[in-house]
């Protein structure tokens, strides 16, 4: 989109986030945003606002609506009650690095900072959920913050925050402004296609290769990359269990498959866990530590799109910064395909989940 003279502010945040690819927004109407919502009703035909009876509940449906569609989520909230309402399910998205952006309204701009009714200081208020936090204080602000908010929460898989005060929403661009968004940017630009060093990878699958009981814990990063989960789990013989957000990683019914893994995890997983000589992380950090191998009982591999999730939960001997599927399938070809003596591992915990 070029925005065009005329256009006011809030059409303009319409319009970029479309050009994001935001398709469903969730979210309550409110004196504090109703120029955006506005926007929005003229746009029902390409952008469907879901309506919802609390705001907490939206941010929570953009959570995980982002989660099961990879697309960014999106959520919407009037001034100080609804935009503060927004932050229970927000932080649900930082928690489990989740890409959403939420929009609220504001004050009047020249009543800020007056204890003018409902006047609070948002950008303050969501500074530690988001990753990107921003007020939009003109129609040639607009353009510019979306696309920042946009790319930066799906790039850094977090929350992104603009608030916009009444009267900026409905103000109509009539100047110059500085053209920030490159026009054909959208979400596929920021996929992750990073993969680790090659002596990083051939150190891991050594290991893989040395572990007679490997298990494999997959959480909602290994999410797109089922085919290879499920490829290195028959080559190296080992289970897979999963993470509550990796539920979807490969099908419930998968011959190597022992469920999940914790409060509401199975037997044979939590087994399997005990016995693991190797536990191979991808896409997790999952929480319960009580629930992993007993330290030092079991060498620790982890891949992970994000460094600082390498061996927050458990200790491992090699750390594999990069995209799941991109990763695994440039392991694949390092593995030794486990003869069928070496299976009896994974064969003992699949005649347990038959039981």
């Amino acid at each position: 989109m070029v925005a065009e003279q005329g256009s006011t502010t809030a059409d303009i945040v319409a319009e970029s986030l479309l050009d994001w690819g935001v398709e469903v927004i969730f979210g309550l109407p409110g004196d504090g945003i109703n120029g955006f919502i506005e926007a929005l009703r003229r746009r029902r035909d390409r952008i469907r606002f879901v309506l919802v009876r609390h705001e907490e509940s939206a941010a929570f449906m953009a959570c995980a609506y982002a989660k099961y569609t990879g697309k960014l989520g999106a959520c919407v909230a009037t001034s100080r009650p609804g935009a503060i309402h927004l932050l229970t399910g927000l932080y649900d998205a930082k928690a489990d690095s989740t890409p959403v952006i939420a929009i609220t309204g504001n004050t009047y701009s020249d009543m800020m900072g007056s204890k003018y009714q409902q006047d609070v200081d948002l950008v303050r208020l969501f500074s530690d959920v988001a990753v990107y936090n921003n007020m939009i204080n003109s129609p040639e602000h607009a353009e510019m913050a979306v696309d920042i908010a946009c790319r930066t929460a799906i790039a850094n898989r977090g929350v992104s925050h603009l608030t916009i005060p009444i009267d900026v929403q409905e103000r109509h661009l009539s100047g110059k402004y500085s053209r920030h968004k490159v026009p054909g940017h959208t979400s596929d630009t920021f996929v992750a296609c990073t993969m680790p060093d090659a002596a990083l990878l051939r150190k891991a699958a050594d290991i893989l290769n040395a572990g007679k009981k490997v298990v494999m814990l997959v959480g909602q990063g290994a999410i797109g990359a089922g085919a290879e989960v499920e490829a290195v789990s028959e080559a190296l013989g080992a289970p897979i269990v999963k993470a509550l957000l990796g539920k979807a990683v490969a099908p419930d019914d998968h011959p190597n498959g022992l469920g999940g893994i914790g409060m509401l995890g199975t037997a044979p997983a939590t087994d399997a866990m005990e016995e693991a000589d190797t536990l191979f992380m991808i896409g997790t950090s999952f929480p319960y530590i009580d629930y992993l191998p007993k330290p030092g009982h079991a060498r620790g591999i982890q891949i992970d799109l994000l460094p600082e999730r390498i061996g927050l939960r458990y200790s491992v001997e090699v750390g594999l910064v990069g995209d799941a599927r991109i990763t695994l399938a440039a392991l694949m070809p390092l593995l030794k395909l486990k003869q069928n003596e070496d299976r009896e591992f994974l064969k003992s915990k699949q005649a347990a989940m038959r039981e």
